[in-house]
């Protein structure tokens, strides 16, 4: 698989030559030659709609504690495999998950009647995003504290700004145009951490960062 514009070359071992591929799964994650997750989040998807599926033909009637409990551990597990790496790039990536979940509220036939958000504040479940942008926050908190050893610790640099606004542990944000490095998690995290107020951040442990961060979750909101 080549990666970015430069000239395609063949590679061999011996007098075999090496097939060139558009897509190459890594450690769960299908990832393209132009750096994208469009490939990565239709598979996902089409897990999820099947393991749906499969759970409607099993079950004829849910209700909310049985839908709950089957959806956040068969189907939401699937669109959430490996999300810090492969997170949507595009718009049109994050809805197709989104739909996944969309189609799963409406199992519930007490709910059909229901806004999609409706339907979420019934399930006491959230959209898809948040919980993405969500755990981001909680993986960048734990970075920063060095749960993870320097070499994840290096990636993010404390700001040089002189500002006095936001909080003591906000880091700089490298320059790119490229939407794929705009959308790593090393890029597209530091926005909203940088936002967050210095009581969430400076949080002892990752349970009281938690607890802090759903406390006030209009910032997430946002996003």
């Amino acid at each position: 698989m080549h990666l970015g514009d430069s000239k395609v070359n063949t590679y061999n071992i011996g007098d075999v030559s090496l097939p060139v591929v558009r897509s190459h799964k890594d450690l769960g994650v299908t990832v393209s030659n132009d750096l994208k997750t469009t490939a990565h989040c239709r598979e996902v998807a089409v897990k999820g709609f099947r393991t749906l599926w499969a759970l409607k033909r099993t079950f004829t009637k849910f209700d909310t504690t049985l839908f709950t409990t089957l959806y956040t551990s068969l189907v939401r597990t699937k669109l959430e495999n490996c999300v810090q790496a492969g997170s949507p790039c595009l718009k049109g990536d994050s809805d197709i998950l989104e739909k996944v979940q969309r189609a799963a509220t409406r199992a519930i036939p007490e709910l059909r009647g229901l806004s999609y958000k409706e339907r979420l504040e019934k399930l006491n479940l959230f959209t898809l995003s948040y919980r993405r942008l969500r755990g981001d926050l909680i993986l960048m908190y734990r970075i920063l504290r060095n749960d993870f050893g320097p070499n994840l610790f290096s990636l993010f640099l404390p700001t040089r700004s002189g500002h006095l606004r936001g909080h003591s542990r906000r880091v700089e944000k490298p320059r790119t145009n490229k939407i794929p490095v705009a959308y790593r998690f090393s890029h597209r995290v530091i926005n909203t951490w940088n936002l967050l107020p210095e009581a969430v951040v400076s949080a002892p442990s990752i349970d009281s960062f938690k607890k802090r961060l759903d406390t006030d979750r209009s910032i997430l909101e946002k996003e």
